[in-house]
């Protein structure tokens, strides 16, 4: 079996990714800022090799990445306030780790495969939909700057024969796992989390913006795809997304009927003014076009948004009902 590496692997993305993959029997080396226990299935706890590293250094990420079959790249600082008020430093925790990374992959025995988690918010606030790879980047924010300018780094090392990497651009995700640390993250999560719980949803202005929202499970599925797919590592970035769009209202509207179905409470909706500090990126409307990814790994998404809130629902009333 392969070794990967995982970056961020206690994070919502990479828990979800090492335990699908532990449980498939691979050998994984999971890299975390700080020590603890990996989120994974039980069966394949024996091959894992838990690691903490200062990813900005070189040496660590030589010794990360000796022997390693694929890296997925997730660990970052997913918070917009906080990389517009100190620039500065969400460059050295996002950015410098990618520059390390192609400093130690020059001198690597063979070029490693490296797979980037970016975001589908590098296009901007109006983007004409459906964005897929050929739509204009027109960054907004520190923190997609920040994600375009490590895409360019890793393109340009796979130009140099350095590595062979791709960027997959992630759109809304959402399903049952670990909770963001993040708390201007995961907004169907965290309604889906209220519901469940019985408590109402907040829903701001009359919640018509859209969204393009992808199940963890495929989200998942896309990174495995791509760490078996060298010829997709050819520099270039990708839109993971289910190319169907809802409004937020929609959203909403869905989870609470979802909420009466399985639990037979009734969940309010909440609308409220939009707060005046809300984020640009937060006032767009976007949905996603696949079909280049898909037609290069042969993904697609498996869950519509209401099987998908519908598998959340299950999960997590049935976790409550073990944990009780």
């Amino acid at each position: 079996m392969s070794t990967t590496v995982i970056t961020g692997a206690r994070g919502y993305i990479g828990s979800a990714l090492a335990s699908r993959l532990a449980c498939e029997g691979h050998f994984l080396r999971l890299v975390s800022r700080v020590p603890g226990p990996p989120h994974v299935c039980a069966a394949g706890a024996g091959k894992i090799d838990m690691r903490v590293a200062d990813l900005r250094d070189e040496s660590d990420w030589s010794s990360l990445i000796e022997g390693a079959d694929a890296i997925v790249h997730l660990s970052s600082r997913t918070d917009p306030r906080a990389a517009e008020a100190d620039p500065v430093a969400d460059e050295d925790i996002n950015v410098e780790p990618m520059r390390a990374l192609v400093r130690a992959a020059s001198h690597a025995t063979k070029p490693p495969l490296v797979v980037f988690a970016s975001t589908v918010t590098i296009v901007g606030i109006n983007p004409p939909n459906p964005v897929d790879e050929d739509t204009p980047d027109d960054p907004c924010s520190v923190y997609d700057r920040h994600k375009l300018a490590c895409e360019r780094i890793l393109h340009d090392a796979t130009t140099s024969g350095a590595m062979q990497a791709c960027s997959l651009r992630l759109s809304n995700i959402y399903g049952f796992g670990s909770v963001s640390i993040n708390a201007n993250r995961g907004i169907l999560n965290k309604m889906m989390r209220r519901a469940a719980n019985g408590e109402p949803l907040t829903l701001f202005g009359d919640g018509a913006y859209l969204r393009d929202f992808t199940h963890i499970n495929d989200v998942v599925d896309a990174f495995c795809r791509t760490t078996v797919t060298p010829s997709a590592c050819d520099g270039s970035h990708y839109v993971i997304a289910t190319g169907q769009g809802h409004s937020l209202a929609e959203a909403f509207a869905l989870i609470a009927a979802e909420a009466l179905a399985q639990t037979g409470r009734r969940i309010e909706i909440h609308r409220v003014p939009e707060p005046v500090d809300l984020q640009p990126i937060e006032r767009r409307n976007f949905v996603g076009n696949a079909r280049l990814f898909g037609a290069r790994t042969g993904w697609s998404p498996r869950f519509d948004l209401a099987a998908g809130i519908r598998d959340y629902f299950s999960r997590a009333l049935a976790s409550a009902t073990v944990e009780q």
